[in-house]
Order: structure tokens, then C-alpha cells, then sequence
């Protein structure tokens, strides 16, 4: 009993850096955002049709529709903590606020007209991720922490359980929806795809009579009864098996991935958007997409300088070909450029080099590359110079931001530049000597 209760503790609680969170935040901000920006006419022409307002859910109790200049107002309100929410400023209030704020807003808009329920699973997770600690990474508030001297937060179980929640609310909509169909009259009949044929006809014959066209794939399928039965049968495994998706995480991808794919195939055949859905934003707590950001492999290392070295052991140390006219020319413009005398410098040929990565296994063609160990992590190829740029001045910071950037594709151009660094630039027998107040910031001189 105590190992199944470790291992639903261990999935629920799972460790999780902070910026698979934040990834998630402005994912989902800027798809609301998008809404927001393009809808903002249609709201306010909707806003001033009051014989249409019938107030919904928590604003059942609203007797009479507010002015449409409040309402521009609010509406602007509400894409300010909107871009607020996406950057991550003071996000210890304007998260929660505008939590709250956009459950109350996508309420009052469903008070026209029809009910959106397929923007019920954006709203829940804007208020998941506006109540919890997604900001503390990718965002201002990181940033200004960083200028502080406070490091990223490293994975925690305290990231991993908004995501979790996040995934157990969508699979809940898509089980509801599955439970829908079970209890309204059409009931089983889902299941052998004739209510969904003739939905797709009905939709499509609605269409023709006001002047617009039919799906793309309507003429196509609609005399293939038997592709409506497969059709019936996966959304019913779909909706009522969502809560698989919970139990393995591979089990979940695959469910994301023909969920999302289920949407497209909505699209082609009934022209029926669910964009949250097709955009594949819903699906996104289901993987690791962050990882194609942040560093794949932080390897730890048991460093073992001697004594004698004192304090700069425990300053960040960058390791450089001492040989490379192009690698020299990096350490003098870090010299140069530097916010303050932050880095320890070291051949890679020297012994202190040998020292410090004995115990890594890093391989031996990354030898020849840049090297960057801080805080017991290293940073190899186009982290460690980026990782680097950090403590560079104005405007050499900024180049961190590449950092966003695919690492398969930064570490390509890295390897270009390296493979043909002593043929641009030349090398020479020895490392460069400097300034001889810089002398004290190499370790191997």
C-alpha cells in the first residue's frame, strides 16, 4: 500500500523546473491576449445590445447590463493585467487579479447570446496558473531577482502540481463532454456515427442556406458511413478514456496528440474551430516543452582545486582555448565588457582544467569548446556563452535572450564557428598575456 501511495505521490508532486510553469503562463496569456485584441470590436458591439444579456453563473445575480463605455473600460482593464500576467510584474497580485478578473469577464461576455464552453478550460487554467508561483522564472520578476543576486528557483514539487492540476482539468472537459453524450438522447447512437453524421449534414445544409460554403472534406466523407462509425467510436474512447491520460505520462501524450488531431479532423469535416484546442495550447502541461529551451543536461561536478586558490574557487570559472586567437579575443572582450570581476579564467590545456573536469565526463570534443562552470553546474558550446553574456554590460546582457532559442539549433552555429575558429582566426603557441592587473583573475598563470 505505502509504494502505490509513493507513486501517486511522486506523479502528482513530481518535481518540475519553474520554467515548464512559466512556459505554460504565457502560453496561455497570450492566446487570451489574442482573443482580447481580436475580439475587442465584437465585444463592445455585443456589450450594447442589451435586450440579449442574460447573465450566467456567478453574475445570475446582475439585474441589468453595465454601460458600454464601463464596459470599454473593463475591457481595457482586462487586457492590461493581461499583458501583466504574460511578463510576470508584481505577479504576487496582478496574478491572482487577473485570475479572477478574466473568470468574471469570459462570464459576463457568455451572458449574450450562446455559452463558449470551449473556453471553459482556458479560464480554469488562467486561474490555476494566476494563484500559483508561475512567474518564477521568464518573467520581471525573475529578472529583477536576478539583478539582485537571487538565483532561478531549480525543480521543485511545488511547480509540478499546478501542472498536474492543469492536465486533471482538461481531461475533466473532455470527460464531461464524453458524459454529455451518454446522458442526452442520442446516447449510445454517438458511438456508431449516425447522430455525428447527421449532425456534419445538418451543420453543413445550415451553412449552404446562409451563403457559406461547407467544410472541406463534407462531400468527401459524408457517403462513407463506416468512417463516421470509426470516427463515433474514437470520440467516445477519447472522452470517456480522458482520465487515462492521468495515470502514465506517456499515455497522456499519446491522448494530447490525438485529441489535438481529433479538433483538426472537427475543422475539415464540420469547419468548426476550437482554437484553444487546435493550436495544440490545451495539450501543452502534457509535455516537456521547456526542455527544448533550458539546458538538456546540467551535469554536476566534483571540483577539487588546491588550497592555495582561496577565494576564486568558488567563482564562477570559464575555461578557454588558450591557443585560439578567437577564444582570446572572448576572454579580453569579457574583461572588457564586464559588470564587475565576476569570472575565473583557465586554459583548457593547463592542469587546473584537468583538475576541474577529471570527475565531469565531459567528452573530450568539447575540449576545445568554451567551457563555463558556475555553481557546480556545466555549461558547454552556446550556454556557457550566453550563461556568460549575463554578467556583460549594456547592450551584451541582451544576448540572453537567445537562450529562448532552440539549443539544437544555437549549438549548430557553435560547432560551425569551432570547427573553423583556427582557420578564420588563426592560433598561436601559447596563451595571450594581459593586463597585469587581469594576471590574478587566471588560475593557471
Amino acid at each position: 500500500m505505502n509504494n502505490y501511495i509513493n507513486k501517486i505521490r511522486n506523479h502528482w508532486f513530481m518535481k518540475v523546473t519553474p520554467q515548464r510553469l512559466a512556459l505554460l503562463r504565457i502560453a496561455t496569456g497570450l492566446f487570451s491576449l489574442w482573443y482580447l485584441l481580436s475580439r475587442f470590436d465584437m465585444l463592445q458591439r455585443m456589450a450594447q445590445n442589451t435586450e440579449a444579456f442574460e447573465p450566467i453563473g456567478i453574475l445570475s445575480w446582475v439585474n441589468q447590463p453595465l454601460s458600454s463605455d464601463i464596459f470599454w473600460w473593463i475591457s481595457i482593464g482586462v487586457i492590461t493585467l493581461n499583458i501583466l500576467y504574460i511578463i510576470g510584474w508584481k505577479f504576487r497580485f496582478t496574478g491572482p487579479l487577473f485570475a479572477i478578473v478574466v473568470l468574471l469577464f469570459f462570464t459576463y461576455r457568455n451572458s449574450w447570446s450562446m455559452i463558449y464552453h470551449n473556453r471553459n478550460a482556458l479560464i480554469l487554467h488562467i486561474a490555476i496558473l494566476g494563484l500559483v508561483a508561475s512567474a518564477d522564472a521568464w518573467s520581471w520578476d525573475a529578472w529583477k531577482r536576478t539583478k539582485k543576486g537571487f538565483k532561478t528557483p531549480i525543480a521543485d514539487w511545488q511547480y509540478g502540481w499546478p501542472i498536474q492540476l492543469i492536465c486533471a482539468v482538461t481531461v475533466g472537459s473532455y470527460l464531461l463532454s464524453g458524459i454529455a453524450k451518454l446522458a442526452g438522447d442520442l446516447a449510445l447512437e454517438w458511438a456508431n456515427g449516425a447522430a455525428m453524421r447527421s449532425q456534419v449534414a445538418v451543420d453543413a445544409i445550415r451553412k449552404e442556406i446562409l451563403g457559406s460554403e461547407a467544410a472541406p472534406l463534407f462531400d468527401i466523407l459524408f457517403e462513407h458511413t463506416w468512417l463516421f462509425l470509426g470516427m463515433g467510436i474514437l470520440t467516445f474512447v477519447l472522452e470517456l478514456g480522458a482520465p487515462l491520460a492521468l495515470v502514465k505520462r506517456k499515455w497522456g501524450m499519446v491522448w494530447a496528440i490525438m485529441t489535438w488531431m481529433m479538433h483538426w479532423g472537427i475543422f475539415f469535416i464540420m469547419g468548426i474551430s476550437f482554437r484553444y484546442q487546435m493550436t495544440g495550447l490545451i495539450f501543452l502541461s502534457f509535455f516537456d516543452f521547456e526542455k527544448l529551451w533550458t539546458k538538456s543536461k546540467k551535469e554536476k561536478v566534483s571540483i577539487s582545486i588546491n588550497s592555495n586558490l582561496g577565494e576564486a574557487s568558488s567563482k564562477p570559472i570559464i575555461l578557454f582555448d588558450g591557443v585560439c586567437n578567437l577564444c582570446n579575443g572572448w576572454v579580453r572582450f569579457i574583461l572588457k565588457k564586464e559588470k564587475n570581476e565576476l569570472y575565473r579564467f583557465a586554459s583548457l590545456q593547463s592542469p587546473i582544467a584537468y583538475t576541474l573536469l577529471e570527475n565531469s565526463n565531459v567528452p573530450q570534443d568539447l575540449l576545445s569548446s568554451i567551457i563555463l562552470i558556475e555553481d557546480g553546474v556545466i555549461y558547454k558550446k552556446s550556454d556557457a556563452v550566453l550563461h556568460i553574456c549575463r554578467n556583460l554590460n549594456y547592450p551584451w546582457h541582451m544576448a540572453t535572450v537567445l537562450l529562448i532559442a532552440p539549443k539544437w539549433i544555437r549549438d549548430r552555429i557553435y560547432d560551425v564557428i569551432a570547427a573553423n575558429r583556427y582557420k578564420w582566426f588563426g592560433k598561436q603557441q601559447q596563451c595571450g598575456l594581459l593586463q597585469p592587473d587581469q594576471k590574478v583573475r587566471f588560475l593557471d598563470l
